[in-house]
């Protein structure tokens, strides 16, 4: 199998309008794993966890989700988004070229699914470099961005131990190790676009995980040790 879409979710209506993108894609050979804790069948294959009774224990699902996917490609794609029908396509056409790079799409945010007037912009578009060009790692948005399953065995995986505690880094960890590794390009397609809705975010994110919060003292007091370790949830 080509790609492993994959989608982490406490929201089940977040799911159809995923479900509508993937049914349009030109890219058929993929299948969709969804990380949930209710039951997902009638969308995609599911992979249950109890996100620690409510919290958004996002690192580890990631992991368990890599771990069942049959893809040598994972696209991330959040709930609540869709996407142009050549989506995969494009991921997968990127990976065939360059096969070490993660390349993440752009999409605004929108209050309704007629995706006319955003009420958030994407910041990191920038005409100055073209359709499709290096970025830094901080750029690749794990809503809607491609990985190689490899590069997650390479460094281990997700770093579970900023669940429960920050409520999840998601790609944070993952993009600033795999660069600290090397070998991997991190790359932004321009022409990939997603439309997402707008939805509610875990209340304490931005207390816990801003600048100032104690995910980045955690983080900083890591790289003192010169790299960050290398996580041993997928090996």
């Amino acid at each position: 199998m080509k790609i492993s879409v994959i989608t982490p979710t406490i929201r089940k209506k977040g799911l159809p309008l995923v479900q509508k993108a993937l049914r349009r894609q030109s890219l058929t050979d993929f299948e969709w794993l969804i990380g949930s804790s209710f039951d997902a069948s009638e969308y995609g294959r599911q992979v249950k966890d109890d996100f620690g009774g409510g919290l958004w224990t996002l690192n580890r699902i990631y992991n368990k989700l890599a771990k069942e996917a049959k893809g040598e490609l994972l696209v991330s794609w959040q709930d609540y988004t869709f996407a142009d029908p050549d989506a995969l396509e494009k991921f997968w056409f990127h990976y065939r070229q360059e096969p070490k790079t993660l390349v993440s799409g752009v999409g605004d945010k929108y209050t309704d699914p007629n995706w006319i007037s955003p009420v958030w912009v994407d910041p990191r578009k920038n005409d100055r470099f073209g359709s499709f060009y290096p970025c830094y790692w901080t750029d690749i948005e794990w809503n809607f961005c491609s990985c190689p399953k490899q590069a997650l065995y390479d460094i281990g995986g997700f770093d579970e131990g900023a669940d429960f505690e920050y409520l999840g880094m998601d790609g944070y960890g993952v993009n600033e190790r795999l660069n600290d590794l090397g070998g991997y390009d991190f790359k932004l397609d321009q022409t990939n676009r997603s439309y997402s809705l707008v939805h509610s975010r875990v209340g304490n994110w931005d207390k816990d995980n801003g600048l100032d919060g104690p995910y980045q003292a955690r983080r900083e007091k890591l790289k003192e040790q010169g790299k960050w370790p290398k996580m041993g949830y997928l090996k």
